[in-house]
C-alpha cells in the first residue's frame, strides 16, 4: 500500500508542476533557451513590425546622395526607454570612413576607434552594408530613407527574411568625422 500511496503522491505532484505552468522542467536547458529565443524573436518581429508601420513619411537616399550621406560622416543614435526621457541611457556611434573601414562606437562598452580595424562599409545596390566581423556579425544591409525634417531611418535589406523592411534605427544627429562618447549621467537606482 505504501508504495502506491508514494506512486499516486509523485503523480499528484508531477499532475499539479504541469498544471501551474512548470512545463519548462520537462525540457532540456538547450530546449529552454530555444524556446525563449523563438518567443523573444516574436516579439521583436511584431514590436518592428509596429515601428515600420508607424514611422514618418521618408525618401530613399540612392546613389551618390546615399555616399555622400555616409562617407566621412558619424550617425549618432539615442536610446531612450520611454519616448518623454529627456536623456537618452545609451548613445551609439557609427562612423564612415571615406576608405570603407567602418567603427563603431558606443556609451555601452569599452570598445575604442581600434578596436574593430576588419570592419568594412559599402554601398551596392543603393543599400547600405556593414560587415562587423569584429563582433561576429555577417555582412548586413540597410536602405536608408530620409524625412522631411532630416532624420535618417535604417531599413532592414534583407529579401527572401521575415525582418525584410523593417525599420531599424531612427538618426536624428550626423556630425562630420569620428565621434568620441560622451559618458552619460549615472542612472538613479531603482528602489
Amino acid at each position: 500500500m505504501k508504495v502506491i500511496d508514494h506512486a499516486r503522491g509523485l503523480l499528484l505532484l508531477a499532475l499539479m508542476s504541469l498544471s501551474s505552468g512548470c512545463v519548462e522542467m520537462l525540457y532540456s536547458d538547450n530546449q529552454n533557451a530555444q524556446r525563449q529565443h523563438a518567443r523573444q524573436m516574436r516579439e521583436w518581429l511584431a514590436a518592428s513590425q509596429s515601428a515600420s508601420r508607424q514611422a514618418a513619411p521618408a525618401k530613399p537616399v540612392i546613389g551618390d546622395a546615399l555616399v555622400k550621406l555616409l562617407t566621412g560622416q558619424t550617425h549618432v543614435i539615442e536610446y531612450r526607454r520611454r519616448t518623454g526621457d529627456e536623456m537618452p541611457y545609451r548613445v551609439s556611434y557609427a562612423y564612415f570612413r571615406a576608405d570603407g573601414r567602418y567603427v563603431f562606437l558606443d556609451t555601452h562598452s569599452r570598445r575604442n576607434a581600434d578596436s574593430s580595424p576588419g570592419d568594412r562599409w559599402r554601398v551596392a545596390d543603393d543599400a547600405l552594408c556593414i560587415a562587423a566581423m569584429s563582433v561576429g556579425v555577417d555582412e548586413q544591409c540597410y536602405v536608408l530613407k530620409q524625412e522631411a525634417g532630416g532624420a535618417i531611418q535604417y531599413w532592414i535589406h534583407k529579401p527572401g527574411d521575415v525582418s525584410h523592411g523593417l525599420i531599424t534605427s531612427n538618426v536624428t544627429i550626423v556630425r562630420s568625422g569620428l565621434q568620441t562618447p560622451m559618458p552619460l549621467p549615472a542612472e538613479p537606482l531603482l528602489r
